[in-house]
């Protein structure tokens, strides 16, 4: 639904005030003082496990540390340590320097891109955990996260705080199938330590959420690699418009919104004013069991052949791709999370049954892409397309 290129839309106002505890517990260091105490760490989505996916072929999981300093001087976190809690095989991470100023967020700031992370008394940050496992097999069944922190400009006072372990559950990703099909579809701004989907916290009823964690806003390439042709402010010349969608897995229809109007591609403006309601223009939510559910969002308006209440199968088509709320270029943003909202929500991964991953590049002439060139294809099972991956769906 957002998303830093072209295709995607502007960023929505973050709003975070208050976290709630984790369990953390103090390891104050030899011959320092216990600065630690005043640290409360919270984890979302749980405290209590982390749903492990499959994408370019090794093993990921998503989480955030909601850290807030109740001291009256400002703390510094120096880093932040991933160990495998359980038997099997040895994993460690550690996110320091200026990858941790990359995963580092301040709360209520708003996008960043790189941020000290020092903490002023009273304020909160977010640290965004994105470890990566390697081979699927490698996926240990419990993860200990720390942090390091120190009193501002005093090196002599770190110690460590350890979160309690977090369970990793292997299978806990949702299995579907593709939305559509055919060649050259791209991952928009997809699961990624870096994607800006991954960055967007909203906050409902004081609860911060990031209900597209692992959203996928799908473009379609050309073959000069671009996502149009003719004029780029007609929404008909993209590739993607219009495409016919369909329900990824079977399921009940429990909310939708019709009627938005499309947006002009390229315009500054967006067709209707954004509201909580339509952020996701004319949307599918599709109950599919076990708490889970798929949003479907920027629907062409009138396309939506389903309604609430409806019972659909995987394969059916239920709405056409097009280019509504917060969207600046036709696209189909899919995101799977516990609740029927797309902000009101945390997301939950999810995994395709097979896609073919392409190996491509594009060439370009005074900035702009000219030419498509695929390189390689490799088949795939039970694995998420990551960010900006070029993958075609086969027909099911």
């Amino acid at each position: 639904m957002t998303g830093a290129r072209r295709y995607a839309a502007a960023a929505l106002a973050v709003a975070l005030l208050w976290t709630r505890g984790a369990g953390a517990r103090d390891v104050p260091a030899a011959n320092s003082v216990p600065i630690t105490q005043y640290l409360r760490v919270g984890v979302r989505p749980s405290s209590k496990s982390v749903d492990a996916f499959v994408g370019d072929d090794e093993a990921h999981a998503a989480y955030e540390l909601y850290v807030t300093n109740f001291d009256n001087k400002p703390l510094r976190i120096v880093s932040a340590i991933i160990v495998g809690a359980a038997d099997g095989p040895a994993f460690t991470r550690t996110i320091d320097g200026i990858a941790l100023e990359k995963a580092f967020l301040k709360a209520g700031a708003g996008h960043q891109t790189r941020v000290t992370p020092i903490l002023k008394p009273s304020e909160t940050g977010v640290i965004f955990l994105f470890p990566d496992f390697g081979a699927p097999a490698r996926t240990p069944a419990a993860i200990v996260t720390s942090l390091d922190v120190e009193a501002d400009g005093a090196p002599a006072t770190e110690q460590r705080i350890t979160i309690a372990p977090i369970a990793v559950k292997r299978d806990g990703a949702v299995t579907i199938r593709a939305p559509f099909t055919g060649a050259d579809w791209l991952a928009g701004n997809g699961p990624s330590d870096t994607s800006i989907h991954r960055r967007t916290i909203f906050a409902i009823d004081g609860e911060p959420r990031i209900g597209q964690r692992f959203a996928i806003d799908f473009v379609k390439l050309g073959p000069d690699g671009r996502t149009y042709h003719g004029d780029p402010s007609r929404n008909a010349s993209y590739y993607a418009y219009n495409t016919p969608i369909a329900a990824v897995t079977d399921g009940k229809i429990v909310a939708m919104l019709d009627g938005v109007p499309d947006n002009t591609p390229e315009s500054p403006k967006f067709a209707t004013e954004l509201t909580l309601a339509n952020v996701g223009g004319n949307f599918i939510a599709e109950e599919i069991g076990g708490g889970r559910y798929v949003m479907y969002a920027h629907l062409k308006p009138g396309s939506l052949v389903v309604k609430p209440g409806d019972r659909v199968i995987a394969g059916e088509t239920i709405a056409r791709l097009g280019n509504t709320g917060s969207s600046t270029e036709p696209h189909l943003h899919l995101q799977v999370c516990d609740a029927p909202s797309f902000l009101g929500a945390d997301g939950a991964p999810y995994e395709f049954a097979s896609f073919t991953r392409e190996r491509y590049r594009i060439d370009r002439k005074d900035g702009q892409p000219v030419r498509l060139t695929v390189e390689g294809s490799t088949e795939v099972k039970r694995q998420t397309p990551m960010e900006d991956e070029l993958v075609t769906f086969a027909g099911e």
